[in-house]
């Protein structure tokens, strides 16, 4: 008997869901913005800086380069988990490869079959609801 609680999907396969439901998440285009504001943020502090201090302007210069990488790497890293996810679940499908006349015939079969099973229940006699 299947747990119902026990996972049935991998790691990466609901991380990728979850990934993807955030990023149509209405709330996803905040998190954008506010992520792009903290770089603009930091790069305005270094360009404003008014100061001569070489090791300050240094400073500032490394902070607005590592919240520009920051916000690069994060949605980076976020569509490689997706796409990881993705490739993962189709791969586990593994669905065998025919060709089409091999899915014509499959389904010509399984036609032939529901005919002739409704042919065997038209045979019967009984009138609905009777036993």
């Amino acid at each position: 008997m299947n747990n119902p609680l026990e996972p049935t999907a991998s790691y990466n396969i609901e991380r990728a869901n979850r990934l993807m439901a955030l990023r149509v998440h209405p709330g996803f285009s905040d998190l954008v913005r506010i992520s792009q504001s903290l770089v603009d943020e930091a790069t305005a502090i270094a360009i404003d800086f008014a100061g001569w201090d070489a090791q300050q302007i240094s400073i500032l210069k490394a902070r607005a380069q590592a919240a520009k990488e920051h916000h690069a790497l994060l949605f980076a890293k976020m569509t490689e988990a997706i796409r990881e996810g993705v490739e993962e679940q189709a791969a586990s499908a593994n669905l065998p490869d025919k060709s089409v006349r091999e899915v014509l015939e499959t389904g010509d079969l399984v036609r032939q079959e529901v005919l002739t099973k409704f042919s065997d229940l038209e045979q019967e006699s009984r009138l609905p609801g009777s036993y």
